[in-house]
């Protein structure tokens, strides 16, 4: 028969177990382990997040500001968004954060800011690992865009357009060992910047390490490997410098 020391090792062990899917819970979702702010998030986000119309918005501009690191006048959240995390977002003076978009700033070191009338359309995703997501002011993010913090930030300055299915992903994994699966391997962290006054046309790729540069031009569906000089028109697949707005 096992000892007292050993029962009550065996009692932590069982209540720690039983409590991680918990745990794993508050920090994916409300980002820490404190029992008053999960009751607050589930009441808020379960209640509120459904329902439909201006009754919906103004309720959700209302009662949402305690959840989040920062809050500016006008922000107003549509119905079934996710939070993330939400003591880690800034959202700026009159955002608008759309249908199904989802704000997901988990992770130690983890930062989602919007600056100021940011318009995040239908079903877009921002999502950080360890790194930050910056968007400076006057910025529209169509729907179904997916920017990714990985373990480098994303730097997005303003009066931007972004067309919608653009995929802006900082931070890649290694291949060249064959020992560890690649998405356990660690490859470049630069991070991506973009500069102000750009226009990204509809289904762009911008990857790791690529800065684009202040009124510049990218293409429908082009895939920026390279940076792009400022007030360059880039296009094509790797994108390529086809003209200048000078």
């Amino acid at each position: 028969m096992p000892d007292n020391r050993t029962r009550e090792t065996l009692i932590d062990t069982m209540t720690e177990e039983a409590s991680s899917p918990l745990r794993k819970y508050q920090e994916l979702y409300v980002g820490e382990r404190s029992l008053a702010k999960l009751v607050k998030y589930e009441l808020l986000t379960v209640f509120l997040s459904p329902i439909p119309g201006a009754l919906g918005f103004f309720l959700r501009k209302t009662f949402y500001k305690g959840l989040f690191a920062g809050c500016g006048r006008g922000a107003t959240i549509g119905p079934y968004v996710t939070l993330r995390s939400p003591g880690q977002i800034f959202l700026g003076d009159n955002n608008f954060i759309d249908t199904h978009a989802v704000l997901d700033a988990k992770g130690s070191g983890s930062r989602i800011h919007l600056g100021d009338s940011v318009l995040v359309g239908n079903g877009a995703v921002f999502s950080c690992a360890s790194a930050e997501i910056v968007v400076g002011d006057d910025v529209s993010i169509g729907p179904h865009c997916y920017v990714r913090a990985g373990i480098s930030p994303v730097r997005l300055g303003s009066d931007l357009t972004i067309g919608s299915h653009t995929v802006i992903i900082s931070g890649n994994p290694s291949y060249k060992r064959l020992d560890i699966p690649m998405k356990r391997q660690v490859g470049s962290a630069e991070g991506i910047t973009v500069g102000d006054d750009v226009w990204i046309g509809v289904g762009v790729s911008v990857v790791d390490g690529v800065t684009i540069g202040s009124g510049s031009v990218v293409g429908a569906g082009a895939v920026v490997i390279r940076n792009v000089p400022e007030y360059s028109i880039v296009a094509g697949v790797p994108a390529k410098v086809i003209g200048s707005r000078k």
